[in-house]
């Protein structure tokens, strides 16, 4: 659907009037009969683990501020965008849209349904977000800094009242088109309470895809045109655009994935959920269940990054790219993922090895104190944190926040920087030059490696998993690189586990555990 306006009036109350505009388009697809927003946005179950001392850190020259939220208001941070007045625009889960700056709080629209991503465009000043059941423009008709009128850009997906059905955004190319993901339908049975749900599950699954185009990534060009983009997705929570304009996006464990993963979008992908197929022209008619498991695993393009299950995240946010040139410390260009469950804030650095994305991430701050999913750069290259809790568990004492991370512009902190991939090892790169003495003991550096299953159950063992034989040295032309040999095997995750490392300054290293995702060799 394009373009078709409504009051904001007819939803200030209550979201029964979206509701009734929203339609499966496919036979068998149940109607919606009940909304809620008060459902959790994470997406894959698990305890919450408790952090170790040694993760419980800062790196040197980073605070952490909580930015107070406007009285009395449920703010489930569900949406980031910021304008280059800094201007914050954050939207809620439970259906607002606030506007943030010089510490003051201004409503902008209520009575939206569980946006879960927010837009703002720069060179017309319109708002966007993305709701459960539509892609929306905000409209201020009077130029009063309040919604006057919800403008539905595109609606062409389905839609039911089953509560795992979320829709996450958003981000925009240069020109001008929309990307969003869909996440898949909870559709066994004995978690969702009910068989009404229960289409598209293959090889006994547990989620399915119960309206259209559930697990899938798509496209909305300006005049709202939607493209679905690329199917395979589990439950994508967060989607972000790189500098160069590459999408990447976040996926949950779960049936048909292994462990939190981080996946490069292209059209036509498939990133391995098998239930978004029903919605492909190549599978009409087909019986997935009658597919092999081999035969989805040949289809299917793996993860870039692997976000290892419990040790690392449990449901992680948006990909967040570092654009403030050095404003942020010396992790330009990388990205930035939150988890919902871990409450941490992690850090990713790709390596392309033959045209491949692959790459290490390391957590970065944990914990805070509640669930982070979302995240947004400011011109002064400061990081605000939007948080929630709602719903499912996340470490820490809070149920919803928003963070503000700054770096102090000075010290440097002593992390690991890059790892990239040779081909006898890794050169492990540090932000400072490393005191010899650590090498002198090979138990400093700990090497060890995995692989994951790829198969319908929740989730996957470590499979194959082993300590490797390793040797240590500095390279001849950087202090501040590791060169570490050891035996390499492609689809595997590589563990890094530091101990005594410090640098030339005495300054410690701040997060010593680092996993690197090899699909490639060189």
């Amino acid at each position: 659907m394009k373009s078709e306006f409504y009051s904001t009036n007819r939803l200030s109350n209550s979201i029964t009037g979206i509701a009734g505009r929203i339609s499966g388009r496919a036979s068998g697809i149940w109607p919606m009969v009940a909304l809620t927003a008060a459902l959790a946005i994470a997406l894959s179950p698990g305890a919450v683990n408790a952090a170790d001392d040694e993760w419980t850190k800062v790196p040197d020259g980073y605070s952490v501020e909580k930015i107070e939220t406007p009285d009395g208001v449920d703010l489930g941070v569900s949406g980031l965008a910021i304008n280059s007045r800094d201007e914050l625009f954050v939207c809620s889960r439970e259906g607002q849209v606030w506007k943030f700056l010089d510490d003051e709080w201004t409503l902008v629209a209520e009575g939206l349904h569980e946006p879960l991503g927010i837009l703002y465009d720069e060179k017309s000043g319109d708002l966007f977000v993305m709701q459960r059941p539509e892609l929306t423009r905000l409209v201020d008709e009077d130029n009063d800094g309040k919604t006057d009128y919800f403008q539905t850009v595109s609606d062409d997906w389905g839609l039911t009242d089953n509560y795992h059905e979320y829709a996450f955004g958003l981000v925009r190319d240069d020109s001008g088109n929309f990307y969003g993901t869909l996440n898949t339908s909870l559709s066994w049975p004995g978690w969702a309470g009910s068989d009404r749900w229960d289409i598209g599950r293959v090889h006994d699954s547990k989620m399915g895809r119960a309206a259209p185009y559930r697990g899938w990534s798509f496209r909305v060009s300006p005049d709202g045109e939607f493209t679905p983009w690329s199917a395979g997705l589990r439950s994508p929570a967060g989607v972000g655009m790189s500098p160069s304009g590459e999408l990447f996006y976040t996926d949950n464990q779960g049936d048909w994935n292994a462990s939190s993963s981080l996946h490069l979008i292209t059209k036509g992908r498939f990133h391995g959920h098998p239930s978004s197929l029903m919605d492909h022209p190549d599978f009409k008619n087909r019986d997935l269940n009658d597919i092999p498991t081999g035969d989805y695993q040949k289809m299917w393009t793996r993860p870039a990054v692997w976000l290892p299950h419990g040790e690392l995240a449990n449901s992680p946010g948006e990909p967040t790219f570092d654009t403030t040139g050095g404003k942020f410390g010396p992790f330009d260009g990388q990205i930035f993922v939150g988890d919902q469950t871990m409450s941490n804030l992690m850090r990713v650095s790709l390596d392309k090895v033959n045209g491949q994305y692959q790459g290490t991430v390391w957590n970065f701050i944990r914990p805070l104190e509640c669930g982070v999913i979302r995240q947004v750069f400011d011109s002064k290259g400061r990081l605000y944190v939007g948080q929630t809790g709602r719903g499912w568990r996340s470490s820490g004492k809070d149920i919803f926040g928003l963070r503000r991370i700054t770096w102090d512009g000075s010290t440097i902190p002593m992390e690991m920087k890059h790892v990239r991939l040779t081909k006898e090892g890794f050169d492990l790169t540090f932000t400072r030059p490393l005191a010899l003495e650590a090498l002198e003991n090979p138990e400093n550096f700990q090497v060890e490696s995995w692989g994951y299953k790829y198969h319908a159950d929740y989730g996957s063992p470590k499979v194959d998993n082993k300590k490797l034989p390793v040797e240590v040295r500095i390279h001849p032309d950087n202090p501040a690189v590791v060169v570490i040999s050891c035996p390499l095997e492609k689809e595997k995750v590589y563990k890094f586990t530091l101990s005594n490392v410090q640098s030339q300054g005495g300054t410690r290293l701040t997060n010593n555990i680092g996993y690197y995702t090899l699909n490639v060799l060189r």
